[in-house]
């Protein structure tokens, strides 16, 4: 999957201020929906490693910011009468710099009824917490809610194993009690999938295990066009490029998470294989790049339009 032969997409056609772009990959129509960015504790990221050891490496990046700063970036397929989200955002009840899924859905020209297919990568907060709002009803009313079995049988598990995780047994109660009481709610929407089938004929699911037992990436193709949708494999540019073993507090399984998150950039690496990140600078395009022993984050270079020149 990952050395298949890659052609150069369209060109982008730019609406940054409405918090989306567009662009054709085959048939497909892609676009790129921002819910927002978000801001995590330092905290939250390489736990166990030297605060002064994580503030220098940022330091030398020109980060200065005492939070994390996280993009949320959804990414919206659609091909004849479907309408396809992978993730659905943090949802109404977080905090106001995210949970704009919804109105910049309808500032790309689609409505929340329009919507047919939501595909979840796991069930963490900040990709399932914008499918139900605030009264507990549905966002997306007609849309089915796709959601690996692995992940499913975790969260509805009556003891999940959280001993390998560096979270606190609290926080992952609360985030298994969310995912439960967003699944209830979901009733009959919610279909789960097996890991090794397609879902669509341009949609076929990675499982990536560790950050979550059933996370998984995606593969999106039309004809000889590809990209991979790397979910949450990867979290900022800097830290966990530069060191994937330093992970964090959200993985379910620290350990696997890392040995994972290592072996896929292995492959990008090897591969130069296009991705695309929830949570990499919008608009979340790029590739990866191996130097000695760590990882670089090669964003993807993109002209403004109206800058270029005319050939």
């Amino acid at each position: 999957m990952f050395n298949k032969e890659i052609k150069q997409m369209g060109a982008f056609q730019f609406s940054v201020p409405s918090g989306h772009m567009n662009f054709q990959l085959g048939h497909l129509n892609i676009i790129i929906v921002t819910d927002g960015i978000g801001y995590y504790d330092k905290n939250c990221f390489a736990p166990g490693i030297a605060r002064g050891e994580v503030n220098q490496l940022l330091d030398d990046h020109y980060i200065e910011s005492e939070y994390f700063e996280l993009a949320h970036n959804i990414l919206v397929i659609q091909t004849g009468d479907r309408t396809v989200l992978i993730d659905a955002g943090n949802g109404d009840g977080s905090e106001k710099s995210v949970g704009r899924l919804p109105e910049n859905l309808l500032r790309a020209g689609i409505s929340l009824q329009s919507v047919t297919d939501i595909v979840l990568t796991h069930a963490h907060p900040d990709h399932i917490n914008g499918l139900i709002n605030k009264e507990n009803t549905l966002v997306f009313p007609r849309a089915d809610v796709h959601l690996s079995k692995t992940e499913y049988n975790f969260w509805m598990s009556a003891a999940p194993d959280f001993s390998k995780s560096k979270n606190t047994i609290e926080s992952c109660l609360f985030v298994q009690q969310q995912a439960k009481d967003c699944f209830t709610i979901l009733g009959n929407q919610l279909k789960l999938f097996n890991e090794a089938e397609p879902l669509f004929d341009f949609l076929t699911p990675v499982l990536a295990p560790g950050h979550t037992p059933g996370h998984c990436m995606f593969a999106v193709s039309a004809n000889d066009e590809m990209f991979i949708h790397m979910a949450d494999i990867v979290h900022d540019e800097i830290i966990l490029f530069s060191n994937p073993h330093w992970g964090t507090i959200f993985d379910i399984d620290f350990e696997l998470a890392a040995t994972t998150r290592k072996d896929i950039l292995d492959q990008f690496a090897r591969s130069r294989q296009r991705v695309f990140s929830y949570h990499l600078p919008w608009p979340g395009f790029g590739y990866v790049q191996k130097v000695g022993n760590t990882y670089k984050w090669v964003q993807e270079r993109y002209l403004t339009p109206q800058f270029r020149k005319s050939i």
